[in-house]
């Protein structure tokens, strides 16, 4: 049994197709078939069915597939132990955060890692809160921003935010006369909004029936920025964080109007994955994220309130 094999193992479990696991390793297609036939070989099983459909894992490649994950971590860990004797904290790291927090989080995150830890890798993952909380929770990203959901044995969660939430315009609209509104006042506006498997839009629907009113919505998009172009032609209003169009709203482009906090708010949480012991890395990243997060916000430049400690 060799290394290369258990890593050929892995991939095709993760993409169950050969070609997209070829893709992902960067290796011809004969040489993953091979490879795998050779380890079924030598186990005496079969670790995947073949369908038409692609490659599913049997009974005895699911357990397989636990074990090998294990022995893959626990390498990984003892290398990264080791280099670290010399003195330099080095590592790879998957951060997975939404696309209203990637743009201005991202940025000088990645400066401060360049300036003070060269040597960790960090790879982004921009997804929506559900789907990034989902990927720590199978373990396929290390570190994560995402907002508050239920807690689970998969990762440990911190609230980092409490973010509050917007009704956004078009600049060239006429705009609410108070200064907050209301959940109740939102059922006034045609809305543009993302679908029902968002996070933002099961909690505004959630807050709405609590109130007794409907929302209008008249469009659904699951991507940041046609969205937000669609309120700024004046298309329809939406709900997001301040610091999602902050850039729009200096420059006049869009108007944002502030929903009453305490009827209206979002739980940014900084969470870390349980699947794997966390690295050094891993807590640079973290801590960087929250360092970040804190400073921006007493900067004025991210509109939220920091939870006390």
């Amino acid at each position: 049994m060799e290394m290369r094999q258990l890593h050929y193992f892995v991939a095709l479990a993760e993409e169950s197709s050969v070609s997209r696991a070829a893709v992902k390793l960067s290796v011809a297609q004969p040489a993953i078939s091979r490879q795998i036939r050779m380890l079924e070989e030598e186990l005496g099983v079969t670790l995947f069915h073949r369908t038409g459909r692609g490659m599913k894992l049997t009974s005895a490649g699911s357990f397989f597939e636990g074990r090998v994950r294990q022995i893959l971590n626990d390498l990984g860990e003892l290398e990264h132990d080791v280099r670290q004797l010399k003195g330099v904290i080095e590592g790879k790291v998957t951060l997975g955060l939404p696309p209203t927090e990637s743009h201005i989080l991202v940025p000088p995150l990645l400066r401060a890692l360049r300036a003070s830890h060269p040597g960790v890798d960090l790879r982004i993952v921009e997804a929506f809160s559900g789907d990034v909380s989902e990927l720590l929770t199978t373990g396929h990203i290390d570190v994560a921003l995402f907002y508050k959901a239920p807690r689970t044995k998969h990762y440990v969660a911190d609230e980092l935010l409490h973010e509050s939430l917007y009704l956004l315009q078009s600049g060239a609209s006429s705009q609410p006369e108070q200064e907050t509104l209301s959940i109740a006042d939102l059922a006034d506006w045609p809305m543009v909004l993302p679908s029902r498997r968002h996070g933002l839009r099961a909690l505004l629907e959630q807050m709405c029936n609590d109130v007794g009113v409907d929302l209008n919505v008249e469009y659904e998009i699951d991507s940041l920025m046609p969205l937000v172009r669609m309120v700024e032609d004046g298309t329809a209003a939406t709900v997001l964080p301040y610091n999602a169009v902050q850039r729009e709203i200096e420059e006049g482009r869009i108007v944002a109007t502030q929903i009453d906090p305490l009827q209206l708010r979002r739980v940014l949480v900084l969470a870390t994955t349980t699947h794997h012991p966390v690295r050094t890395a891993m807590r640079i990243v973290a801590q960087l994220c929250s360092d970040i997060v804190r400073d921006l916000v007493a900067d004025g430049k991210w509109q939220g309130i920091i939870p006390k400690t």
